[in-house]
């Protein structure tokens, strides 16, 4: 395992130090623990804006899709009709 040097302000170790030892953790572990629930929460946060991000483009891909169909299409009912035919139903590939 690889050591690392951090510089805290005093007043954040003083915390770290009393959480660690009101848990009966090293502050070594606590801080351990602590970076890599941090290092998730950022990697949720990331993957959850490239979903964001994915979704507002395949919506702006079907809006521009949109303007190159007929005026009064019902594209559900081509969908309905085609899964129908297929002899599918609502949820199934």
């Amino acid at each position: 395992m690889a050591k690392v040097n951090v510089s805290l302000p005093d007043s954040l170790l003083d915390e770290v130090d009393a959480i660690a030892a009101a848990l009966g953790r090293s502050r070594s572990g606590l801080v351990q623990e602590a970076t890599a629930l941090y290092v998730a929460q950022v990697r949720d946060e990331q993957a959850a804006e490239e979903r964001r991000r994915s979704i507002s483009e395949a919506i702006a891909g079907m809006r521009e899709l949109s303007k190159h169909l007929p005026a009064g299409m019902d594209t559900t009912a081509i969908i309905r009709a085609d899964r129908d035919r297929d002899g599918r139903k609502a949820g199934e590939e």
